[in-house]
């Protein structure tokens, strides 16, 4: 297995000036290739045990306020919501978000910080593989969590500078944005080949603007925003925002935020995990498995990713450091966990064919015998997700540790 005693960045943080503008300077740029390491013992509790005062009037928060249609929150950019664009568009999400809480989301935060009160009790670290930018439903099942790791193939991008923008160009950015929101609101997934078009530079640039969405709306404040570098297999840096190197791109962001009066973080990284990118050679396997020990691990409409032979390593990483995996049909294969005998299963909902957009795949027969067995115990669900949004016949595997002894 892998050593635990790794070089990894010791995380700098750089404080926002108070009242910042959206077209200043966040920060100074580090030298090139400058890269903070320390021994992984004495790196893992530095976010943990920092104590900052909340600054809410800094341009990420700032811009965030814009996008979730907060008006009177966005401080210097409070001015926007008296132009036409910006004005429709609080409008827009104020109803859409209002009728996403009443289709979904509420239900989804009730019934899951019921069903989840003991992983929620256990682990402060949410690991979400092929989540996208959907931090809103690792919020709504595990409200508790102080850190959040997400990973994607989508670009990391940049927020929008909304204060500078030219006549008509609130408006296209706007349409682009919301075009951006439509799955999640409607299906609650994203589509990856849609994000890849819809996460542009000429149009929305990257996920970041809609995870920062996400996070703000859900209620926290953001607080600062940091881009993250891998410097080939040696160690993995953290960079200001306003960093710029075109030929050695941030491959990862971290993104922190004040939720009741505490400092939380969200990392999202764009990385191909398959077995030749992701192995315990390489400087992001250990990052991923060094900061997972004792996490719950979260799955959704996946592409089922994790049943091919190439996504061997990430699946095994999973099962060997998660203390409970929650996960519809699209995670891991259902017979990895009784092969195991390690978990506790508890499921939910109904149990069907994949949809027809993966004709290439079976129902899995240990998963659909599980439920014909245990069909009295089987729990319902009070909300649709995942990719069977439209026949609303969804599943939930809810796979617990056991305790030793």
């Amino acid at each position: 297995m892998t050593s635990r005693n790794f070089l990894v960045v010791l995380p700098v943080f750089f404080l926002i000036s108070c009242g910042t503008g959206p077209e200043k300077k966040v920060a100074r740029s580090p030298v090139k290739d400058t890269v903070y390491r320390e021994d992984l013992a004495d790196t893992v509790d530095t976010v943990a045990a920092e104590t900052l005062t909340f600054n809410t009037n800094n341009p990420f928060h700032n811009i965030t306020a814009v996008l979730c249609g907060e008006t009177g929150k966005a401080n210097d950019l409070n001015f926007l919501f008296d132009t036409l664009a910006w004005a429709r568009h609080a409008s827009f999400i104020d109803s859409s978000w209002t009728l996403l809480e009443k289709k979904r989301l509420q239900a989804m935060k009730t019934w899951g910080r019921k069903e989840f009160e003991l992983t929620n009790a256990e682990t402060k670290t949410v690991f979400y593989p092929f989540s996208g930018p959907d931090y809103l439903t690792a919020n709504a099942f595990f409200p508790n969590a102080d850190t959040y790791i997400m990973l994607g193939l989508e670009p990391v991008g940049k927020l929008p500078d909304v204060g500078s923008f030219k006549n008509g160009e609130a408006s296209d950015y706007v349409n682009d944005f919301k075009k951006s929101l439509s799955d999640i609101f409607d299906k609650s997934y994203f589509i990856t080949q849609r994000m890849l078009n819809d996460f542009q530079s000429q149009k929305v640039n990257g996920l970041l603007p809609v995870l920062s969405f996400f996070i703000q709306k859900s209620g926290n404040d953001l607080l600062d925003v940091k881009y993250l570098l891998r410097y080939r297999q040696d160690s993995i840096g953290e960079v200001s925002y306003d960093y710029k190197n075109p030929d050695h791109k941030p491959f990862g962001v971290r993104i922190d935020f004040a939720q009741d009066g505490k400092r939380k973080s969200v990392y999202y990284f764009k990385y191909d995990v398959s077995n030749k990118l992701f192995n315990d050679t390489t400087v992001f396997y250990k990052f991923i498995d060094a900061r997972t020990r004792n996490c719950v691990t979260y799955i959704k409409s996946a592409s089922y990713l994790l049943h091919a032979g190439f996504m061997e390593n990430i699946r095994t990483l999973i099962l060997k450091n998660s203390c409970a995996v929650i996960q519809d049909d699209t995670g891991i294969p259902f017979n990895y966990f009784e092969k195991k005998n390690e978990f506790v299963i508890k499921l939910y909902g109904q149990y069907t064919q994949p949809v027809s957009d993966f004709p290439y795949l079976k129902l899995q027969k240990p998963l659909q015998e599980a439920f014909k067995r245990d069909s009295a115990l089987v729990g319902k669900l009070p909300f649709h997700l995942g990719y069977h949004w439209g026949t609303k016949k969804d599943v939930i595997i809810y796979a617990q540790r056991k305790k030793n002894g």
